[in-house]
């Protein structure tokens, strides 16, 4: 049997309501959030989970403890699962990035593979780290299911990783806050089964 994965974004933060860049910035969970939160947890309380994986961010772990807690596990912070580190724009509100570095931005939404954002850490580093975490993870549970709760950018570079796809693609997809995706690994061959599920929030 493969390895089956609940690739999962956290719930919503304080800092994505106030539309603020966060990379490594450790932002709670907003009250619409741990509102995902729930609703997450609801949905996969079926699912037979052998363990729930998270980012040692504190949006990430809040959501995971939710869905773990249904399934009576304790939460696994893993390191290398953390967001995109974003350097001089990390605190920054969405318009002041455009109003100090409008061509810097342009170029982050045409080129994410090739842009060099001051201190932040470029998508092919981010993406080998998230690539080793995961193979490490389906070590352990070879035959079995799990939930990983992480974050947008950690996601994408998953998913784009398994479809063998360009770094320069990482905009061809969305990951709302509190998505599910899954995927499933026979060995080292991955596949994308689903990809940015929201249908438990509505």
């Amino acid at each position: 049997m493969p390895t089956r994965i609940y690739l999962i974004r956290h719930g919503e933060s304080t800092w994505n309501a106030q539309r603020r860049w966060q990379g490594v910035a450790d932002a709670p969970l907003s009250d619409a959030g741990r509102a995902e939160a729930t609703l997450l947890a609801d949905a996969l309380h079926t699912v037979p989970l052998r363990a729930v994986y998270c980012s040692p961010l504190r949006r990430a772990v809040d959501t995971a403890a939710v869905v773990a807690a249904v399934h009576r596990l304790d939460v696994i912070p893993v390191a290398d699962l953390r967001e995109i580190a974003f350097g001089v724009w990390e605190s920054l509100l969405a318009t002041e990035v455009e109003q100090r570095f409008g061509a810097l931005l342009k170029e982050w939404w045409d080129r994410p593979d090739q842009v060099q954002i001051p201190g932040a850490e470029p998508l092919e580093a981010a993406r080998a780290r998230v690539a080793a975490a995961i193979h490490e993870i389906v070590a352990r549970h070879e035959d079995g299911q799990v939930a990983v709760v992480a974050h947008g950018g950690v996601n994408k570079l998953l998913v784009l990783t398994l479809l063998d796809a360009p770094l320069s693609s990482y905009w061809r997809m969305r990951q709302d806050n509190a998505c599910v995706n899954i995927v499933e690994f026979d060995g080292d061959r991955g596949r994308v089964l689903v990809l940015n599920d929201t249908t438990h929030l509505r």
